[in-house]
Order: structure tokens, then C-alpha cells, then sequence
């Protein structure tokens, strides 16, 4: 680690490198200082009446209200766009029933309801690292009740394959109610994208306009030259490049450096814009408190952030289900109420593309799962014909003939628990049958282009029946708040090898003419994910895909840096099994027997806090061990709480009641992560096995 006086001459340098510049009440301004590494750096004061940081001028109320719609919805402004993301990242829209908004969210701290409408006063800035493709966005927020002799920074990455703000509403609300600065990444995958048919792409700040215009402003494009261009747009019209997949630079490997970049570049604009009160020798990582945070892909970087950080720029990580992919186990076991689990530590490209072949089929056993009404029974059916084989991941032929065609789903649904997921989650299988996640991810890490269509796979508009359409504008227009990351919606997965022609996914048929869930493309995206030895097809692929996924490997070596991390043990979208139990384990293992992190399993509680009928009922949300995780978190950091609390799996209790008429949240469903919790509950690491009760 450098010297605290190291440290202080490197930050003075910075300092000294940066004029300071007023910045004008409400109005975004490019900044003539500036910052090393950083472009297009804006910023915007926010009075707290008008707009503010957190709710975007809503205030509480409007943020439990319908999304704020622009003026002119082909021409939304910046500031109309950052409106509906905020507003949708704050999520108190879908009602209290299941305590959002009421227990815990942007309006609650420590369990009580924050009075006011929410308004925060501050400012705000905005800046950009790399150029198009290998852009990655980052917003840096400071409330005007910034602690200045207690410094903080709270660095929060999107979730999913969200935008910047998509976490302002969780870790920046609480985050902002403790006078801590916030520093936002989306990790080089938000919602950017390139219409090859009407030539649209994205902004840095979110709005959109011809690319041949936007030059340098563009987040994305898909490097093709005109006349590429002109051959892809007349061979497959009004199809959508979108930057998570078609980047070709594999961004999550990357995800610590740029939450650390985020930290950085926050620690820069205080020292230049709060100089005054600020401690002896500026904002340090040896002054300022770092805390790095997140949520699914956002929890994964910011414990790729504490991994990469050798510095001692961050203090803690608090993670809640996290998605990361792990060094190989070389020996970590996982126990649970006595017996190994079937498997430990997959990659998800690896146990989703496996998932995506088994759901449909297992989905068969659940028929009064959510989505149930829509499954294709007969096509389902089918599915399980095809599993049927000499793949043991899948049904083999000894167990099909014992089982008969009746048996074939109990086979596939008993193959996703042998795959590591846990048997509860088979209620949460076909909600969760996503086949564009494996897709995408197939072609991130392979660095694969738009053109390439690996698998066969693309994305368009299409009409009712599945056949691609070209986008609105305003659909393209609004993409900076509605779009989850993927093509802007309502952009879908495209069969580009249907029979028939290309049609959505949803509705792809095989070669018998007949509906079948795109088996050819599953089973393609599976078989780069698991090459067989001696196979030939997709060879080169398969090992552009493995590099790239072992660029994204986490060791669980947090150099000492205390970690909380939260998961629900009904995960389906991030099993436990793949991510945080083995991670306790390879952690306790770099830390010779001895664990900095602290692992909190939750009962009845899964990867979404949705509360729509049928889940309502059945979990609770782990948003509510997100935030109390992060109380537990500060308390230790600022020298009140003393040691985390040990490794527990906490016991819900769900609201039952029926379907869409569950009884409202209580504190007594959702008991407190205990500071000692009984043996029985107790998640230990015992010679390389993690036992989990």
C-alpha cells in the first residue's frame, strides 16, 4: 500500500492540475478543467425544489406515480430522460403490499420513513472514459450536506445491463441520506445501442440522433463501414446492435477497474469543488471512507472493485446476489444441511445456457407457476423428446425409459437441480426461461459482432407475428430510460436461421414447421458454453468465448477488505450455489481459514423483488437485507458496530394468503440479520467446505 504522504502529493498534483469553475444553479455546463482519464465532463447544481439528486424534481410522490413522460416523445431532453430513469431505478410504482416503500427503499433509513418529499439539493456531474465502444459512463453526485470532516463515497455500478442511474433509488438514496458523495458506473454495458436501418445511435447523455451527426457524442456503434452497413441493413433489415453484446470488448472483464475509476473520479471533483473544510491534504483514500456496492451485476463489480483495489482506495463491499464468475474451485465444497451440492461454482454462461434447454420442459411440473398460461404445452412436450440423449446435464436415455414421456419433465426439472439450482426454485423456473441472457453473454465474451450473428442470434422490432419491423422514433428516443440494457424496447431475441425466415424467438419453429423454443440456437449457445471434446462446429467460438470468460474470473482475494454480501436462497436467475457460497469459501481460503466476508442467506427470497400474483405470497424481498445490510455495513465503518455480524441463513416468514391477495409485509415476516445468530443458523467455512444449515 503507498504512503498516506505518496497519496497526498498525488492528489495535490490533481488538485493543483484543475482550475476550480462555478457552476451554474440548474443548468448543465461543460467543464473548462478537465479531469485526467475523463471527457465531456458536465455538471449541474440542483437547488432540491425545482430537481434534485434523488428523485429528479418527483419527490416521493412522483416517484409512486406512473412514469413521467417527455413533451415530445421523438425529442426527450436530458433532463426528460434522466426523469424516467431515476424513476424507474426508485421502483415505488408497483405499491407497498410487499413492504417497498413502507420498510425499506428510497424513502426509508433505518426502517422509519424519512420525512419530506425526498428532495435533495446538490450537485452533479456527469463524464465519460474511452471513446464509443469502449465508452463507459460514469455520474458523480454531491449533496449540499456533503460531510466535509467525515468524508464518504458510496460507488454504486448499475445492475443488470441497467444505465448509469439505476441504482439511484437503493444505494444513492442511502447513500445521500448520509452526506456521502455517490459515484455511479454502468461498466462500459449501458443501454447503448445502433439502429443499422435508420443509422440512430445514443448519446453520452442519453439522447439520440443520425451517428454520421453525433460523432464523437456516440456511446455506440457498431463498427461496421457504410457499405458493411448497407449489405447487413439489405440482408436483415431493421435489426439493432446493442453494446452489452456487440461492443466487442468483453466489458465486464473490466467492471473493478471502472468502479474504481468511478471512486476516482469523485475523489477528483471534491478536491477541486470542496476544497474548502476539506480534511489536511484533500480527499485520500487514507481521509475519505469508500464503500463499494451493488446489486446482481453491479454486486459482482463492486467485488471485482475490492479484488482490484490494491491500493486501499476501497474500505468495504456490500453485495446483494452478487453475479460473478468464479476462479475454479480447486478443491471449495459446499455442504447444505449435511450434503454436497450437486455442483458449485459454474459460470452463468455455463449454468443459464443449461437452464434455457431444461426449462420449458420442466416448466411442466409447476402448473400453477407464474407464466404457466402461456407456456406452449405441445411444444414443451417436444423439448423433452429433444433432451433426451447421451448428455448426462441433461435426460439420458437409461432414465428416459425408466421414466416414460409422462416422467420426462420430473428428468429435466431433477437436471436443474443436479445443475446446482435449488429444488424450491422450480416454481421460479419459467419466469425466469430468458435464452436472450445466454445469448448476449455468448457474444460478449467471445467479442463477437453484430454481423456475426453468433447462433444465429439478432434483435429487432417485430409486429404481432414475430416479423421484424422497423423502430419508431420515439421508441428509439426513449431508450435512455426504458431500455433495461438490451435492444431498446420493445426490442426482442430474432431466430435469424427460422425455417421460415427470421421471427422472433419467442415464435421460432424447427425444421418440421412446428413451434419449438429456438432448440437449435439453445443448443448452440450450449455447446460454445460446454465444448465437447472432438466437436468441430463453432471450435473457434467455443475458445474466444473461454478466454473471455476467464477475464471475468473472480479469486476471492479482497486483500482484507471486509465484505457483507446478501442472497436469497431461492435465486434463479443467480444461483447460490454458483456465486456467493463458493465465494465465501475461496475468500476464507486467501485469507487462510479465516473469512473477511460475511455471508447472509435468505429464506424465501429470490433474484427480483417483484410481487406480482403468484410471488406475492410465496417470498419476501431481499431489497429489505440489501438496505439493513448496508446499515450493518456503516455501522462498522464508522466505528460503532464493531465486528460483522457471522456468516447465517436468516428464516422468512412469506406473507401467504392467494395469489395477487397476500396480506401486507410485516417486520415479523422479515426477522433482522442477527449479531449472533443461533448455531443452527450459522453458515461456517470448515476446511475448504462451506456448510450452509
Amino acid at each position: 500500500m503507498p504512503s498516506v504522504r505518496h497519496r497526498r502529493n498525488a492528489t495535490l498534483l490533481l488538485t493543483t492540475a484543475l482550475a476550480a469553475a462555478s457552476l451554474a444553479p440548474a443548468t448543465a455546463v461543460a467543464d473548462a478543467a478537465p479531469l485526467p482519464g475523463f471527457h465531456h465532463l458536465t455538471s449541474v447544481r440542483y437547488d432540491g425544489t425545482g430537481d434534485d439528486l434523488l428523485t429528479a424534481g418527483l419527490g416521493f410522490e412522483g416517484l409512486r406515480g406512473p412514469l413521467p413522460a417527455p413533451a415530445d416523445p421523438d425529442r426527450p431532453t436530458t433532463a426528460e430522460l434522466r426523469r424516467q430513469a431515476i424513476w424507474a431505478s426508485a421502483g415505488m410504482s408497483a405499491g407497498s403490499g410487499g413492504g417497498l416503500g413502507r420498510l425499506y427503499g428510497a424513502n426509508i433509513d433505518r426502517g422509519r420513513p424519512l420525512p419530506g418529499d425526498g428532495r435533495i439539493a446538490g450537485t452533479e456531474y456527469r463524464a465519460v472514459a474511452g471513446r464509443g465502444a469502449d465508452s463507459v459512463s460514469f455520474v458523480v453526485q454531491v449533496p449540499d450536506t456533503f460531510d466535509r470532516a467525515r468524508p464518504c463515497v458510496v460507488a454504486a455500478p448499475a445492475t443488470g445491463l441497467g444505465g448509469v442511474y439505476s441504482m439511484v433509488g437503493t444505494a444513492g438514496a442511502w447513500g445521500l441520506h448520509r452526506g456521502c458523495a455517490v459515484a455511479y458506473t454502468d461498466k462500459g454495458m449501458g443501454p447503448a445501442f445502433d439502429d443499422l436501418h435508420s443509422g440512430t445511435v445514443m448519446a453520452y447523455d442519453g439522447t439520440t440522433g443520425p451517428r454520421t451527426e453525433l460523432d464523437d457524442r456516440s456511446a455506440f456503434d457498431a463498427g461496421l463501414t457504410d457499405a458493411e452497413r448497407a449489405r447487413f441493413d439489405a440482408a436483415r433489415p431493421y435489426r439493432v446492435a446493442y453494446k452489452m453484446a456487440h461492443s466487442r470488448t468483453d466489458p465486464q472483464a473490466t467492471w473493478g477497474r471502472d468502479v474504481l475509476r468511478s471512486v476516482r473520479l469523485a475523489l477528483a471533483v471534491l478536491n477541486r469543488d470542496r476544497a474548502s473544510g476539506a480534511p489536511r491534504g484533500g480527499y485520500t483514500a487514507a481521509t475519505t471512507t469508500v464503500l463499494a456496492t451493488g446489486v446482481s451485476n453491479g454486486g459482482g463489480a463492486a467485488v471485482a472493485a475490492g479484488e482490484d483495489d490494491r491500493t486501499g482506495l476501497v474500505d468495504a463491499v456490500v453485495a446483494s446476489e452478487p453475479q460473478m464468475n468464479l476462479a475454479p474451485l480447486n478443491g471449495i465444497r459446499v455442504r447444505q444441511g449435511g450434503r454436497a451440492v450437486p455442483a458449485a461454482g459454474l459460470p452463468l454462461i455455463r449454468y443459464n445456457s443449461l437452464a434455457s434447454l431444461l426449462q420449458p420442459c420442466a416448466a411442466l411440473t409447476e402448473p400453477s407457476a407464474p407464466g404457466y398460461a402461456t407456456l406452449d404445452v405441445p411444444a414443451a412436450r417436444r423439448r423433452c423428446a429433444a433432451l433426451v440423449g447421451d448428455d448426462p446435464r441433461l435426460i439420458t436415455r437409461r432414465d428416459a425409459r425408466r421414466a416414460g414421456e409422462d416422467g420426462l419433465p420430473r428428468l429435466a426439472a431433477r437436471a436443474l437441480v443436479r445443475a446446482g439450482y435449488q429444488p424450491q426454485s422450480g416454481y421460479l423456473q419459467l419466469s425466469h426461461y430468458d435464452p436472450q441472457t445466454p445469448a448476449s453473454y455468448a457474444m460478449s465474451y467471445a467479442r463477437a459482432s453484430v454481423d456475426d450473428a453468433l447462433c444465429g442470434y439478432g434483435w429487432a422490432r417485430t409486429d404481432d407475428s414475430g416479423t421484424p419491423v422497423p423502430y419508431r422514433r420515439s421508441e428509439l428516443a426513449a431508450a435512455f430510460g426504458t431500455s433495461p440494457g438490451r435492444a431498446p424496447a420493445p426490442g426482442t431475441l430474432i431466430d435469424e436461421n427460422a425455417p421460415g425466415g427470421p421471427v422472433a424467438d419467442s415464435k421460432s419453429r424447427g425444421a418440421d414447421g412446428r413451434h419449438d423454443y429456438n432448440l437449435r440456437g439453445e443448443r448452440c449457445v450450449y455447446g460454445l458454453a460446454f465444448p465437447q471434446p472432438g466437436a468441430t462446429d463453432g471450435r473457434g467460438w467455443a475458445a474466444r468465448l473461454a478466454a473471455g470468460l476467464d477475464a471475468t474470473r473472480r479469486s476471492g482475494d479482497l486483500h482484507g477488505k471486509p465484505a457483507l454480501i446478501v442472497h436469497g436462497r431461492d435465486d434463479t436467475r443467480v444461483p447460490v450455489n454458483h456465486s456467493s457460497r463458493p465465494y465465501l469459501g475461496l475468500n476464507a481460503r486467501t485469507q487462510h481459514g479465516t473469512s473477511t466476508v460475511s455471508y447472509v442467506e435468505v429464506t424465501h427470497a429470490h433474484h427480483s423483488d417483484a410481487q406480482t400474483p403468484g410471488l406475492d405470497n410465496r417470498y419476501v424481498p431481499l431489497g429489505y437485507y440489501y438496505q439493513q445490510a448496508l446499515d450493518v455495513m456503516w455501522q462498522r465503518l464508522r466505528g460503532r458496530g464493531g465486528e460483522l455480524p457471522p456468516s447465517q441463513v436468516v428464516r422468512t416468514v412469506p406473507r401467504g394468503g392467494e395469489p395477487g391477495h397476500a396480506p401486507e409485509l410485516t417486520p415479523a415476516n422479515v426477522p433482522a440479520i442477527a449479531a449472533d445468530p443461533a448455531a443452527g443458523d450459522r453458515v461456517r467455512v470448515v476446511r475448504d467446505t462451506v456448510r450452509v444449515p
